[in-house]
């Protein structure tokens, strides 16, 4: 019998915590033709289904349950193999980051870049998305860490360090009439995607203090939100450390609140179970020793 492969039980995991051939086959960066083949030659060398097909879904079958155990501690072991090192200058190995947009463009630059300098036979992939999916991706395995800027993480799977607070802003046109955020019913509500945490913090917000906000623009970008409001077209909540430039060059103006400036905190998040290779040790030093 042909020997089974790394990659095959890497496809099959993927599968199993992606719940989707295609989804498995975007993660792994592979065509869906290849996610098929590596799970048809596992069956075919395991001589058992692992899947059964319902229609477009995919559930496990006993032989599969038993095996995914098995698979997990194998992958486990292999990236502790691939990791062993005797000197800080030969870590090596994959890293898989997520962040935000905004801690991606105002902090991580100057970390990575001394990071693939130190270390530059780590590959590094960097993957953009909101702060809820960046977890739920540490959940499913698919991220290393996590950046997440957000109201402090409460996540008994998670281990949680704290990079920095970082206040938010009211930001309106720079004519705008209005000095506080409470006086903006009537005004357009700039705000970014549903599944964003800072979405949802300004929604909550103007909601308890009864503004209205069925006038609204959404975009999933914070360079378009920011450019929105330079144009007039609302107000928002964002990152003081994205808006300096324009407040200071007057393209906007920040708006005071009666509850006070409000804090998110930029946070690395990565699960407790995972095994943190020295690639994913020093990336975590080089952060909280650089922000």
């Amino acid at each position: 019998m042909p020997a089974i492969e790394i990659r095959q039980l890497k496809t099959f995991k993927t599968v199993v915590d992606q719940k989707s051939f295609t989804k498995a086959a975007q993660t792994l960066q592979y065509s869906q033709a290849t996610v098929t083949a590596h799970i048809q030659q596992l069956e075919a060398e395991m001589k058992a289904p692992l899947f059964d097909r319902l229609g477009k879904k995919i559930e496990l079958t006993a032989f599969g349950q038993a095996l995914y155990p098995y698979a997990e501690e194998l992958l486990t072991t292999y990236s502790k193999i691939q990791a062993m090192s005797a000197e800080d200058d030969q870590i090596k190995g994959d890293l898989r980051i997520g962040a935000s947009e905004t801690m991606t463009i105002y902090t991580l630059g100057p970390i990575l870049s001394k990071y693939i300098q130190s270390y530059p036979e780590v590959n590094i992939s960097l993957i953009n998305d909101d702060c809820i999916n960046l977890r739920g991706r540490v959940h499913a395995g698919e991220l290393d860490i996590a950046i997440v800027l957000e109201p402090k993480v409460e996540d008994p799977n998670l281990t949680v360090e704290v990079i920095a607070e970082e206040p938010l802003v009211f930001i309106g046109g720079a004519s705008l009439a209005i000095t506080e955020v409470e006086q903006v019913s009537g005004e357009c509500i700039v705000f970014s995607g549903k599944e964003c945490s800072l979405r949802r913090f300004f929604e909550a917000y103007l909601l308890r203090k009864g503004i209205d906000t069925s006038n609204r623009l959404e975009f999933s970008s914070m360079e378009a939100i920011k450019q929105s409001v330079v144009s007039g077209l609302g107000i928002s909540l964002i990152p003081s450390i994205s808006v300096e430039a324009l407040v200071r060059e007057q393209k906007v103006k920040t708006l005071s609140a009666k509850e006070g400036q409000p804090l998110f905190y930029a946070q690395a998040v990565y699960h407790k179970k995972k095994w943190m290779s020295p690639a994913h040790r020093k990336f975590i030093e080089y952060l909280l020793e650089s922000v």
